[in-house]
């Protein structure tokens, strides 16, 4: 019997760190657009519409790959199967691995529509699944899964594109291998057993299984904190695709080589996956709304003054800025999973989906605004944002402290 056992938790370690790998790779495609930005834009765009040719592939990329995850996380709480990551992984890798292949504007959309599907598919039932997996410390196990999605988009391009940037872009092509074999591989390690428990305990206990109440009756009491939530995610989203967007195209205006501004931004990620990952301790330690109201107020003047310095000032507050602005993210995802308990994959839908894509498709205005007055000023204008999130906090004054034992 404790063979069995053991054999049993072995076998569901293997499967989180495997789909917490998969998430590294299918991420590493997720931010291909943020790096090849000034490149498709000088292949593509004129002068006067780069911003909101910029805009345009953000706002097309966000809605497929952010809003599907509603249409998914739907799906997904009413069919459990491995293929929709599965095909998670094989669209985002041949969609955006193409991208520089691209003969027009027109394709580019039709490409990033692909890729987007994938990162839609993927996400709302992956991100539950990891939290099943480690149900005894759900908190800091979909920590570690988003922390290794983050770590994908930080790094990742880096990787598959050193050598499209060392002997020329036609060779991204090629990249698209290593998620195909992850796709591939995704069926034979991930079991999806029937018998595990994907509703939501952020304190180790199991959950006693709770026959599921129709998604209206669950959500309309608590409609205004999910509102809430929802408005937070998504704005802070404009903030931190706006950077990875229009902070690339600024780089390349002062200058900055290729290999220069790519690293750049994945310091920005790679700070925001610092972030997600200390959310997951501190939730449990910190009082739920400090730790929200921090997030929102601390990180504003940090990336201001960052873009206000150069060197390893601004590297420094760059990074600073970012770690203190997702350090809520996890957060965000949690409480609405509680919430929406027996919808669980609607509420990461709804946190990580929809909510990114309202913060992206928004910064199409964000792209025109640039053509107007300029990348500065508008960037300055982004690092901002989050400070008028900060009142709405009082709305969720009677939610679940996650830091309490008995929640």
């Amino acid at each position: 019997m404790k063979n069995d056992q053991d054999s049993s938790k072995a076998s569901t370690r293997k499967q989180f760190y495997f789909l917490t790998l998969s998430h590294t790779v299918l991420d590493s495609y997720a931010t291909l657009l943020s790096h090849l930005q000034p490149l498709l834009l000088t292949k593509l765009a004129t002068a006067a519409t780069r911003n909101s040719l910029a805009g345009n592939f953000v706002a097309i990329y966000s809605v497929f790959s952010s809003f599907g995850q509603i249409v998914f996380g739907w799906l997904s709480d009413r069919v459990r199967t491995v293929h929709f990551l599965t095909i998670g992984v094989a669209f985002s890798a041949l969609g955006l691995s193409l991208l520089w292949l691209a003969p027009s504007a027109t394709i580019v959309y039709l490409l990033l529509a692909i890729g987007g599907i994938g990162v839609a598919a993927f996400h709302p039932q992956a991100t539950t699944y990891a939290g099943a997996l480690v149900s005894e410390q759900r908190g800091m196990g979909i920590s570690i899964f988003l922390t290794g999605g983050n770590i994908g988009r930080a790094l990742g391009p880096l990787v598959l594109l050193f050598i499209p940037y060392r002997f020329g872009l036609e060779y991204l092509v090629w990249e698209m291998i290593p998620g195909l074999l992850v796709a591939l591989l995704l069926p034979k390690v991930l079991k999806f057993e029937k018998a595990l428990d994907l509703t939501v305990s952020t304190r180790g206990t199991p959950s006693v299984q709770i026959p599921q109440e129709p998604f209206w009756r669950v959500v309309s009491p608590r409609l205004l904190p999910i509102i809430v939530l929802f408005v937070i995610a998504a704005i802070r989203t404009v903030t931190l695709t706006g950077i990875e967007t229009f902070l690339s195209v600024h780089l390349a205006d002062q200058g900055y080589s290729n290999q220069g501004r790519s690293l750049v931004i994945a310091l920005f990620i790679f700070a925001g996956s610092m972030g997600i990952l200390s959310s997951g301790w501190l939730m449990s330690r910190v009082n739920t709304y400090v730790l929200l109201l921090v997030s929102l107020l601390g990180a504003p003047p940090l990336l201001y003054w960052s873009l206000h310095t150069d060197g390893f000032s601004f590297l420094a507050l760059l990074f600073l800025g970012n770690v203190i602005l997702t350090s809520s993210i996890t957060v965000n995802i949690i409480l609405a999973q509680m919430m929406l308990r027996g919808h669980e994959n609607i509420a990461s839908g709804l946190m990580m989906g929809a909510a990114w894509g309202v913060g992206g498709f928004l910064n199409k205005i964000v792209g025109v605004l640039g053509d107007e007055y300029g990348l500065p000023i508008v960037l300055d204008g982004l690092v901002m944002l989050p400070l008028v999130l900060a009142p709405l906090l009082i709305l969720l004054r009677d939610q679940p402290d996650l830091s309490k034992p008995s929640v």
